[in-house]
């Protein structure tokens, strides 16, 4: 008689997701993985896939978790600039707190070039994230918060690709006053 599960999945993936994202794809090995969701090899095959399969379900579920706190961050302003201000020192201040970089710039450069599959979300993510950023920085163009001349795809892209700069910095120099410094630059670099 087959059992049934008696385990939270969402509490099991976060876990692994937070073991991935700590170590990395490489680094961690299915003994990792077995003593720190606390399931047998088995329960997780039958409930996860392998190990890859498991990966992929941590980074969407990363994807969402960030996505979710981006999202949050832009809410009750009235003033689109400063919305985009406070997603930028929110996600600055996550990074410092936690003390680790992102999970999907990580495995952007440990995996995306060569796993089509990893590429994918990531690619996903990063359009979401942009568009919540191109959005906001149109309402300022609207407001007259910006200039006229303001690209916002492209800022927003740019906003984007400056957080691989702050998690970067900061996993290399651990300087949290530096990586402020530079969120607050690239705020003020928005504003010109």
């Amino acid at each position: 008689m087959a059992r049934t599960k008696e385990f939270d999945r969402e509490e099991r993936l976060t876990k692994a997701r937070d073991l991935f994202w700590r170590k990395g794809y490489h680094a961690t090995s299915m003994q990792d993985i077995v003593s720190t969701m606390g399931l047998n090899p088995g329960s997780i095959y039958n409930t996860f896939g392998d190990k890859h399969e498991l990966f992929l379900q941590c980074l969407r579920n990363y994807a969402g978790f960030k996505l979710s706190q981006y999202l949050a961050a832009r809410e009750g302003f009235a003033s689109p600039l400063k919305a985009i201000e406070n997603i930028i020192l929110m996600a600055v201040k996550h990074t410092l707190e936690e003390e680790r970089a992102c999970m999907a710039v990580n495995s952007t450069f440990e995996l995306a070039p060569v796993d089509k599959s990893v590429r994918t979300i990531i690619a996903d993510y990063s359009k979401e994230i942009q568009g919540i950023f191109r959005e906001l920085l149109e309402l300022a163009v609207q407001k007259k918060e910006l200039k006229r001349d303001t690209e916002p795809e492209l800022m927003a892209a740019f906003i984007s690709s400056s957080f691989s700069g702050f998690w970067q910095t900061y996993v290399i120099t651990r300087d949290k006053s530096l990586v402020e410094k530079l969120a607050h630059a690239l705020i003020e670099a928005i504003k010109k």
